[in-house]
C-alpha cells in the first residue's frame, strides 16, 4: 500500500520497476511551516538509510543520495553514521529555498542535469522518493502496510506539532489532538501555504499523502485567496496585470529552462488570446509551486490559477503537449532567483507559526476511535472494497483492492475494530 507520501501519491511499487543511474532520497521540505519530514527523518536515520539501499539495489542506482538542507543541522548529524555503511550514501546539501523539494529542482541541484519540458526525473536516469515513503517501504518490508501518518498540525492551535494518527482520521480530529484550535472561526489548509489546498470540510479524513493541517483565521490572506472565483481572477488579470514580468522572472520551471512564461498567460487573458496553443499548452509546464502569486507578482495577481484553468481545459479537449525540449542549461539567473524560504514565511503571514526543526511526533493512536479510510488516496483508479458491514477486522488487514491490472494501491486497517459502514468510496472502521 505505499505510496508517493508528499505529492500525488503514485504507486511506488509502480515507481520502483524502473532502471536507473541515480537514487534521490528528497528530505528538503521546502513548505514553509510544515516539519513533518523534519521531525521524522530526526527519529528514523537508520530505517530511511536501510530503504535508501534497498530501493536503490531494486532499481540498480550506482549512486545513492540522501538529500536535505543544509539548514537542518541535527538531521544531518544523525544520519552521519548510517551514510557510510555499504553500499555508501552520498549527502548533498541544499539551500535554505523554497522549492528545493520540487522533483525537477533538487534533480538539478543533484545532478546538474534538467529533467525535458512535461517530464520527470526517470527521464534523465534519475528516481526520486520522499523520506516519508521511504520510511514506509521500510516498514512495507519488515511486513507493515501504510496504515499510519505523520501529519503537521500548526498554526491557531494550541499544541502545535508533529502527530502520528491513522489513516482515515478526519480533520477536526487532529486538530482536538492539538488542544483544539484556537479562534471561533477557521479554516484549514491540507498541506503548506503555498501548494495546499483548502479543505471542503473540517471532516476530511487524513490520507497517505496528507503532509499536514495548517489551522488558518478565516480572514487571513492564504483563505481569502483560496476562496476568490476563478473568474475574479480573471477580471484582475484583465484589469490590474502591470506586465512586468516578474511571475517570469522568478518561475522555477522558466529558470531551469522551460518554455513557461506565466507573464504571456496573463497577457494573454487581458488580450483575449488565451486559445493560442503556445499559451495555452504552458499549463502543461506548470507545477503550480505558486511562487508567481505569493511572492513575485507586485499586484498580488495569480498567474498560477490561471494555469490551473488551463491545465483543465488542455485535460477535457485532450490538447497536445507541444513543448518536450531538453533544455541543456538552465537561465544565467538561476542562482540568484531562488526563493529564500525564510523571507517566503513571511510574505506568506505564517512567521508566527514556525515550528522548531527538530521535535518528538507525538503518537495518539488510541484516542482516534472511528476513522473514514477512503478508497482513493492515490493516483490512479480507487480501490474496490472487499470486506462488509458488522465486520472484525485486525489492524494491518487489506480491506480495499486494486482492479486487475489498474494502477493503484492497497488500502489497510490501521486498528483492530469493527467496519460500521461501506461505500463505494470510503470504508467505515470503529475501535472494537
Amino acid at each position: 500500500g505505499v505510496v508517493g507520501a508528499g505529492g500525488a501519491g503514485f504507486p511506488t511499487h509502480v515507481k520502483i520497476r524502473s532502471r536507473v543511474e541515480v537514487l534521490i532520497a528528497n528530505g528538503a521540505e521546502c513548505e514553509p511551516v510544515l516539519v513533518t519530514d523534519q521531525w521524522l527523518m530526526a527519529q528514523h536515520p537508520r530505517e530511511i538509510c536501510e530503504a535508501i539501499r534497498a530501493v536503490g539495489e531494486a532499481v540498480g542506482a550506482r549512486r545513492l543520495v540522501f538529500a536535505t538542507k543544509h539548514k537542518y543541522d541535527e538531521v544531518i548529524k544523525r544520519f552521519k553514521p548510517f551514510l557510510n555503511l555499504d553500499p555508501p550514501i552520498e549527502l548533498f546539501e541544499l539551500g535554505d529555498f523554497y522549492p528545493s523539494g520540487d522533483e525537477h529542482t533538487l534533480v538539478h541541484e543533484v545532478t546538474g542535469r534538467i529533467v525535458p519540458e512535461g517530464g520527470i526525473p526517470l527521464h534523465v536516469s534519475v528516481l526520486v522518493q520522499n523520506v516519508g515513503t521511504l520510511l514506509n517501504i521500510y516498514k512495507a518490508l519488515k511486513g507493515s502496510p501504510v496504515i499510519m501518518k505523520h501529519v503537521t498540525v500548526a498554526g491557531e492551535v494550541r499544541s502545535p506539532g508533529v502527530y502520528i494518527v491513522p489513516i482515515g482520521t478526519r480533520a477536526i480530529d487532529c486538530i482536538a489532538l492539538a488542544g483544539g484550535a484556537t479562534v471561533e472561526d477557521f479554516a484549514i489548509i491540507d498541506g503548506g501555504p503555498m501548494m495546499g489546498r483548502l479543505l471542503g470540510s473540517v471532516f476530511e479524513p487524513i490520507t497517505k499523502t496528507t503532509s499536514g493541517l495548517l489551522v488558518l483565521k478565516k480572514d487571513h490572506p492564504l483563505v481569502q485567496r483560496r476562496t476568490t472565483a476563478d473568474m475574479a481572477e480573471k477580471r484582475l488579470a484583465l484589469s490590474v496585470c502591470c506586465n512586468c514580468r516578474m511571475c517570469t522572472d522568478l518561475c522555477p520551471r522558466h529558470l531551469l529552462g522551460h518554455r513557461i512564461e506565466p507573464h504571456r498567460a496573463m497577457r494573454a487573458i487581458a488580450n483575449a488570446t488565451e486559445n493560442d496553443i503556445h499559451v495555452l499548452a504552458m499549463g502543461y509546464l506548470c507545477c503550480l509551486c505558486n511562487v508567481c502569486e505569493a511572492y513575485a507578482c507586485p499586484m498580488g495577481l495569480s498567474p498560477r490559477r490561471i494555469f490551473e484553468q488551463f491545465k483543465a481545459r488542455l485535460s477535457s479537449e485532450k490538447l497536445p503537449q507541444i513543448y518536450k525540449a531538453s533544455p541543456e542549461k538552465t537561465l544565467d539567473a538561476y542562482e540568484w532567483s531562488k526563493v529564500p524560504k525564510e523571507r517566503l514565511a513571511q510574505r506568506l503571514r505564517v512567521s508566527q507559526y514556525l515550528l522548531p526543526k527538530v521535535g518528538e511526533p507525538i503518537s495518539l493512536v488510541e484516542d482516534i476511535k472511528t476513522v473514514f479510510i477512503p478508497m482513493k488516496q492515490h493516483s490512479g483508479v480507487p480501490c474496490i472494497p472487499i470486506v462488509q458491514e458488522n465486520q472484525h477486522v485486525r489492524e494491518g488487514e487489506c480491506i480495499g483492492i486494486v482492479p486487475d491490472g489498474a494502477l493503484g494501491a492497497p488500502v489497510h486497517a490501521p486498528f483492530d475494530g469493527i467496519v460500521k459502514q461501506v461505500e463505494k468510496d470510503k470504508v467505515i472502521i470503529s475501535r472494537s
